[in-house]
């Protein structure tokens, strides 16, 4: 039986052992792994995995026992990277590491990097055929590295006008659910996706936001008893005076038609 398995902070110092030995393992093909007076891989940012965020340390476990490890932090909005990665020796087999690294992007949503070095042609012929698992892979070489991008989905971009009042709110951050009717252009728009925002009337100012999250409900009413209406833009009304605000927008045979998508999303660059 395999699993993957959070490494809480009172196991940090258990797992050190582990993660030395895959240090020296990997010296042999990266120059830039020092060692200290007594032996042991100098490794800078090891405690940060539980100090800092966003970060994750994983094992990998197969039937009880620990069988590798792996570090991942994530480096923007819903882009990670695949810092380190450990297989133990008597674990390399039977599609064992495959497995590890597929677990692991199922756990995330968003583009995943990582980077090996020419000098390692294993791990390189390993994260070749990881990549090509995904529908979107991509490689950069130079003279050291092949960095690599993989992604589950192939994300779309999209644009929606919004009224300056909404527009100013999600620029603000005050805003961070937004509303429409569930029809065949929004059908389109998933987790991952970004939209660019156009202040209407003059359609000059934008902004970009990704979404985090689908939110799916049959009418507006089912829509404002789950949800806080502030994060929707609607602090200073009532329940009944955002859904009037909706419903002068689309029509209620639409409205009953298509129902209604609530996007999750968070203003970036």
């Amino acid at each position: 039986m395999r699993r993957i398995q959070i490494v809480p902070m009172s196991r940090m110092e258990e797992m050190r052992k582990m993660f030395n030995e895959y240090l020296t393992e990997l010296s042999q093909f990266d120059p830039d792994i020092k060692f200290d007076e007594n032996g042991v891989p100098i490794y800078a940012w090891y405690d940060c995995y539980w100090e800092e965020k966003p970060r994750y340390p994983f094992y990998f476990i197969v039937d009880d026992n620990i069988a590798g490890l792996a570090m991942i932090r994530e480096l923007e909005n819903m882009c990670y990277e695949i810092a380190e990665f450990y297989v133990a020796p008597e674990y390399r087999k039977d599609g064992n590491a495959i497995w590890f690294a597929t677990e692991i992007t199922k756990l995330f949503e968003g583009q995943f990097t990582f980077s090996t070095r020419f000098t390692n042609p294993r791990a390189i012929k390993f994260w070749d055929k990881f990549a090509k698992m995904f529908e979107s892979n991509s490689y950069v070489d130079d003279d050291i590295w092949r960095s690599r991008s993989i992604r589950k989905n192939c994300f779309k971009e999209h644009t929606l006008n919004l009224n300056p009042i909404y527009f100013d709110l999600i620029k603000s951050g005050e805003k961070t659910l937004e509303g429409r009717l569930n029809d065949d252009k929004r059908k389109l728009f998933e987790v991952g996706d970004k939209i660019t925002f156009f202040k209407e009337p003059e359609m000059a100012e934008t902004i970009k936001a990704i979404i985090l999250k689908k939110y799916i409900y049959k009418n507006f009413d089912e829509m404002a008893e789950d949800l806080d209406k502030k994060d929707l833009g609607f602090a200073d009304k009532s329940k009944q005076e955002m859904i009037d605000v909706y419903r002068k927008i689309y029509p209620r045979e639409k409205e009953n038609k298509y129902g209604v998508v609530i996007l999750k999303i968070k203003v970036i660059k």
